[in-house]
């Protein structure tokens, strides 16, 4: 009898942890650099980039539900002297575990 209640406990004991250990999200991974390249590429294609001095390019990434991953892209066009922001863009890219483009956007934010 006593054996059956411990056997019991145990198991408890066991099913709640691996629930709990279930509820904890799991961690993000970066992109490849070679997927980040792929989405920034894209958005070199679609943004106007006339008198740019210098172009940075603020890329967030996380995972997508299926294979993959999504970025966040904000782009700002720098003037001559590196510091006058011409324009920015703000972009969407969704990106398979092949570097293949599955969804994309961009605006031009407002000036």
């Amino acid at each position: 009898m006593m054996n059956r209640k411990i056997a019991l406990s145990l198991t408890l004991i066991g099913l709640f942890a691996a629930n709990v250990a279930y509820a904890i999200p799991g961690f993000t991974t970066d992109a490849p650099k070679s997927s980040v390249e792929t989405c920034v590429a894209e958005v070199a294609g679609h943004a106007n980039f006339n008198d740019a001095a210098k172009v940075v390019h603020n890329v967030v990434t996380q995972d997508r539900r299926g294979s993959g991953h999504k970025m966040s892209i904000k782009t700002i066009v720098l003037g001559e002297d590196g510091k006058t922001v011409i324009r920015e863009y703000a972009s969407n890219c969704a990106i398979n575990t092949q570097d293949e483009v599955q969804r994309f956007n961009i605006r031009q934010k407002a000036e």
